[in-house]
């Protein structure tokens, strides 16, 4: 009996270790370009008050489409909730440059609404740096008000989750405000944006650098090597494998006025570029129905992100159709605002149940 109990335990442990090297060498197989993540669009983003999505749409045909209250309607939980409850492996933040500091701790369009504080009085928002908001004056509510706190969020979670699938930040530079755009809005007191230059972007570097230790970010260098560029090391050696990628945070710029920032490999953040570059690693590709089958010839050579929905409309109408499209397209950085049903709109939910699902073949 004894023999027989030892017989079933050496099975029990030899089908165990078998599972477990299996796993070992199917890990080992798949390539950082192989899996396909859950991202959240604008992060940081709160719901704005009531009160000035109802002013906004009273007001919606002087301030631009963009600025439609019906696609501002939506806000997401903290980035460590995210990360945590809903599997988000990547995430979105809007920025602005306050070069003295208070450039936004008042909200203009406040002045208009009865009841509405004007000043927001944020510990963040009274010092020099990278602010995190989406629309200057208008679309101001945020979890995070400075980039900084957003970072070192995500940094502390990588750091105690040291085994987590790669994680994509993607930062838009947002050096246009719609006091740029608006004769009208600049007459009523709104603020233009501070234009970024290639100083602004040294200090971003440092600021990513400052946060983010040298085995957590993946940097251009990393992935150029000792090539000539991106795409030869690509095209000569291969991606790198996940198992080398875990761990590891990738940052990528997108925006205004990044043809600023030098993309060859010798600074610590990607740019999402064109093919023509030959040191684009990422491209942007927000509308999968009509890029389906291009995005996925691009996905052998790039990481494309593309959208699963967009200002709210897709969840207003329960349109999966276009979270389909990004589905079949391959794309391996999926973004949207829904990983969590809003009631107010209804039961419209992004999910892909795991920390990343495999890209077809």
């Amino acid at each position: 009996m004894k023999d027989v109990f030892i017989y079933f335990v050496c099975i029990f442990l030899l089908t165990k270790f078998t599972s477990v090297i299996s796993f070992s060498q199917e890990t080992k197989a798949l390539y950082l370009n192989d899996i396909r993540i859950l991202a959240s669009h604008n992060s940081y983003k709160k719901k704005p008050d009531a009160k000035v999505l109802k002013f906004l749409a009273k007001v919606k045909n002087k301030i631009g489409e963009e600025n439609n209250p019906i696609q501002l309607e939506y806000g997401h939980e903290l980035l460590s909730t995210q990360l945590n409850d809903f599997m988000i492996r990547g995430f979105e933040f809007d920025i602005y440059y306050d070069s003295k500091g208070r450039k936004f701790d008042k909200r203009k369009i406040n002045s208009f609404i009865f009841g509405m504080k004007k000043k927001s009085n944020a510990e963040g928002l009274q010092t020099p740096g990278f602010k995190v908001l989406h629309i200057a004056d208008i679309d101001y509510e945020t979890n995070y008000h400075t980039l900084e706190d957003a970072l070192e969020e995500l940094q502390s979670w990588s750091e105690r989750n040291p085994m987590h699938c790669p994680i994509f930040i993607n930062i838009e530079i947002k050096a246009t405000s719609p006091a740029d755009l608006s004769s009208f809005l600049r007459f009523l007191g709104f603020k233009r944006a501070t234009k970024f230059t290639a100083s602004t972007f040294n200090l971003l570097d440092s600021l990513v650098k400052s946060i983010f230790a040298p085995d957590q970010l993946f940097t251009p260098s990393q992935m150029k090597k000792n090539y000539s560029s991106i795409r030869e090391r690509i095209n000569k050696e291969g991606w790198p494998l996940l198992s080398d990628s875990r761990g590891k945070v990738f940052i990528i710029l997108e925006g205004d006025n990044i043809d600023l920032y030098d993309n060859k490999g010798e600074r610590p953040l990607f740019v999402y570029g064109d093919q023509a570059d030959v040191n684009t690693l990422f491209l942007l590709r927000n509308d999968p129905i009509d890029n389906e089958i291009q995005i996925n010839k691009l996905t052998d050579e790039y990481i494309v992100r593309t959208r699963t929905d967009a200002g709210t409309l897709e969840a207003r109408a329960n349109n999966y159709e276009r979270f389909n499209a990004a589905l079949n397209s391959n794309a391996q950085i999926l973004s949207t605002d829904y990983y969590k049903a809003d009631p107010a709109i209804g039961n419209f939910v992004i999910r892909i149940g795991k920390e990343f699902i495999f890209r077809k073949q």
